[in-house]
């Protein structure tokens, strides 16, 4: 038997499917070309006549990173499907044990239980502690 009830399986598949098919037409609207049939991450692609260099360099230099994180997250989406149909969904990857219903539905991608999540981010300095 699964570790998630068939419920949480199809809401997951369910989310997860929606979630890619409208990221994959954000990537498609971003990569098809503007009006010069160029790809708005692409050097220059927001360079008109007498347009200012610096302003441009910096549109495209947010698009690539745009464009970056929506790679990193298709990706993620991808692999929370895999263990979806492999039955691995609803299991942390570094303990093995059960990732709570309640974090599944808020993060379909979810990979680890909140307690290694916690040391994770407290290992690499990138939770959400003191700022000060």
């Amino acid at each position: 038997m699964p570790p998630i009830s068939q419920q949480l399986h199809a809401e997951l598949g369910k989310r997860l499917r929606a979630s890619r098919a409208a990221l994959l037409s954000t990537v498609r609207a971003r990569t098809d070309g503007d009006t010069d049939d160029r790809p708005s991450i692409s050097p220059n692609a927001h360079m008109g006549q007498n347009d200012d260099a610096p302003a441009a360099e910096m549109i495209s230099h947010n698009e690539e990173h745009f464009a970056e994180h929506e790679a990193n997250l298709l990706q993620a989406i991808d692999q929370a499907l895999g263990r979806l149909e492999t039955g691995a969904a609803g299991i942390c990857v570094v303990c093995g044990r059960d990732i709570p219903e309640d974090r599944l539905l808020a993060t379909p991608t979810v990979q680890t239980c909140i307690a290694c999540q916690e040391r994770l981010e407290k290992e690499s300095g990138t939770g959400r502690g003191p700022s000060m």
